[in-house]
């Protein structure tokens, strides 16, 4: 059978899938420029209690274990779980079998993280890939039923908090990875990623989850030099509800028309995630070598948010006008002409060349 693999109309995108998307990769950023400077997981733990803290430091220190740290990497593999399904659903409706392109697909992108490992150790596109092998067979499984399989893997995610070696960490990263892809699957049934809900159902959510989540995670980071386990545990708890409280949240002011502009450059550099994502490695490690070695001593909490905010304003800068001329990202174009072993179009053609 010769599959047609043609460019996604925009009107059929849900745009709120791209605003969450971008929105999610802007917070990874924050997370993983803490590390783009250790050679291994070995060095991970190491690597965070050798940060100094200054005055200045402390306001951004408590920002990104409060509100990014592990957050935004669950709403990232929500979205790739809501991806899978969304992939499925589109292929299904053309009368297409997915199993095939599913497969290529993250193959694929298995390679690509692969790759990326020879970059940073702390790739995370091989583990999804993985993780999706393993989702597919159950991709027609209810709403409940995927739910309760995401809460049984978190609750191991929360027994890890006390394996802190490396392959401990490894091991978390899978499965928090798989716990969070099943909850997304969940919410794509259940028309939460498609904004199938009202507004005021998102508002009161949102209220909720985040009321929940944040204290949650202030007092794990209130516990961090009493107990470092006990501390990730509990952070853990308040993860699942900090991150459903950011779709809520978005979700809100999307429906609302609260942010047009910002969502725009969000959604663009969603749109161009797996782009923005291997940059953010090449571009971040480069630049946070560059002032350390510049300073002569390791970058303190503050200077790694002045990085973050550079590379925020980058990709949110160059993702839209790219958006405009060309129907995917780089790293997307060659992903999906892998995928479909067909070389797909690249630039937008204007309507004089039509």
């Amino acid at each position: 059978m010769i599959i047609r693999a043609e460019p996604i109309n925009p009107i059929q995108r849900h745009k709120s899938l791209d605003v969450l998307r971008g929105f999610a990769l802007m917070g990874i950023f924050a997370a993983n420029v803490y590390v783009f400077d250790v050679d291994g997981f070995s060095e991970v733990e190491t690597s965070f209690k050798s940060l100094s803290f200054g005055a200045a430091d402390v306001p951004f220190g408590v920002f990104t274990a409060v509100f990014v740290l592990n957050k935004m990497m669950a709403l990232f593999s929500m979205l790739f779980g809501a991806g899978i399904l969304l992939l499925v659903d589109r292929l299904e409706q053309r009368n297409v079998s997915a199993v095939k392109i599913h497969y290529t697909r993250n193959a694929v992108l298995a390679g690509v993280g692969l790759l990326h490992t020879l970059l940073w150790f702390g790739d995370v596109l091989h583990i999804y890939a993985v993780c999706a092998f393993l989702l597919f067979p159950i991709r027609r499984w209810s709403i409940a039923k995927l739910f309760t399989a995401g809460s049984l893997v978190w609750l191991a995610v929360l027994m890890m908090s006390f394996w802190t070696s490396p392959s401990g960490i490894i091991a978390d990263y899978v499965l928090r990875a798989l716990a969070m892809m099943l909850f997304g699957m969940a919410f794509y049934r259940a028309g939460v990623f498609t904004l199938k809900r009202s507004t005021s159902w998102y508002r009161k959510r949102s209220r909720r989850f985040l009321g929940l989540g944040l204290p949650v995670c202030t007092v794990a980071w209130g516990f961090s030099d009493v107990n470092e386990s006990l501390s990730t545990m509990i952070h853990n708890l308040g993860v699942p509800f900090v991150a459903f409280g950011y779709v809520c949240f978005i979700t809100n002011l999307l429906l609302q028309g609260k942010i047009p502009k910002l969502a725009d450059r969000l959604a663009s550099a969603g749109q161009m995630a797996l782009t923005n994502y291997l940059l953010q490695t090449v571009i971040g490690s480069i630049l946070v070598q560059a002032v350390n070695q510049f300073r002569g001593q390791r970058l303190t909490v503050l200077w790694m948010m002045l990085i973050t905010l550079v590379i925020w304003a980058l990709q949110l800068s160059w993702s839209k006008p790219w958006m405009k001329r060309f129907y995917y990202g780089p790293a997307e174009w060659l992903w999906r002409s892998l995928t479909y072993r067909k070389v797909q179009p690249f630039r937008i053609k204007s309507p004089t060349e039509s």
